[in-house]
């Protein structure tokens, strides 16, 4: 079964995946042109305006017809909703929408970054509402999935809002005073940087804390070998979960650092997606995959 899954997976990130990385379809995409790739998958810029600022978004469709349950995904460090295309088609050809969204201070969405603070909640959860209104999405099967940065994201948006039944937490750290004690200094430094220490700062960016929020079962990827976000982190998230009786998965990446590959952490959170926000059928092919485990 695994090796079927990733070569399924394989055949989503090449070709189609391939072409949306291609810097034109990027330029016409920014330009406001919709663009629909060979696969039959649509791709619109989705950005709109917060506040007195721009956040960057990038809309991903499916071919067929809706509603699609819809995953929202956030990009990790200096990464942009962009991208997030590769992963962005996997899930389009997996029959998932999909809203991909840059963090502030990334890309085109207006800064200065704040570490996953407030500022960077509110662009995610705008974003997040407008995504659910869309009547091409059916809202009642809402995922998140962020990775680095974008896993801390998506475990504030997971475990604060009501929106998602179902999370992808990868590569992220979920007590900002425990991974301030565990990551390079270099990274430590940033952290304090943007996000300052006061008592406040240092709540918001630890949703390990808000874990009895949580609307669905999580699966938690890590890289066992991961410097930048020790993980460490995943293990304390685990155990926590665990305590609460909150259904979760924790799948450590054997020798992993922190980039980790496609086959590591998008084909078990497209499996994940599948069993928990329903049935996805591969367009084209007319059969159900709901089946193949990673």
């Amino acid at each position: 079964m695994k090796r079927r899954f990733l070569l399924i997976l394989a055949a989503l990130l090449t070709g189609c995946g391939a072409e949306a990385q291609q810097p034109s379809v990027r330029d016409r995409v920014e330009a406001g042109i919709e663009v629909r790739l060979e696969c039959g998958i649509l791709v619109r810029r989705y950005g709109f305006r917060q506040g007195e600022g721009e956040v960057e978004a990038v809309l991903t469709l499916p071919n067929g017809p809706g509603p699609h349950p819809g995953i929202v995904l956030v990009p990790g460090y200096s990464r942009t909703a962009y991208d997030m295309l590769p992963v962005a088609v996997a899930m389009g050809r997996a029959g998932f929408a999909s809203v991909a969204v840059s963090q502030p201070g990334f890309g085109g969405s207006t800064g200065p970054a704040d570490f996953v603070g407030p500022r960077t909640f509110a662009a995610l959860l705008s974003a997040t509402e407008r995504f659910a209104a869309e009547p091409f999405v059916d809202r009642a099967r809402l995922g998140v999935y962020g990775y680095s940065r974008g896993g801390l994201a998506a475990a504030q948006l997971a475990s604060r809002t009501d929106q998602f039944r179902a999370a992808v937490f990868g590569g992220g750290i979920y007590d900002f005073a425990a991974a301030y004690d565990q990551v390079p200094l270099a990274i430590g430094a940033s952290m304090i940087a943007e996000a300052g220490d006061s008592e406040g700062a240092i709540r918001f960016r630890s949703p390990i804390r808000d874990m009895a929020g949580l609307d669905g079962p999580v699966l938690i990827v890590h890289g066992a070998a991961d410097t930048r976000a020790p993980p460490e982190q995943a293990r304390a998230l685990a155990r926590r979960l665990a305590e609460l009786g909150r259904p979760h998965e924790l799948l450590l990446v054997p020798e992993g650092d922190h980039d980790l590959g496609a086959a590591q952490i998008v084909s078990p959170a497209i499996a994940f997606f599948r069993r928990h926000l329903g049935s996805a059928r591969h367009p084209g092919e007319g059969r159900d995959l709901s089946e193949s485990r990673p």
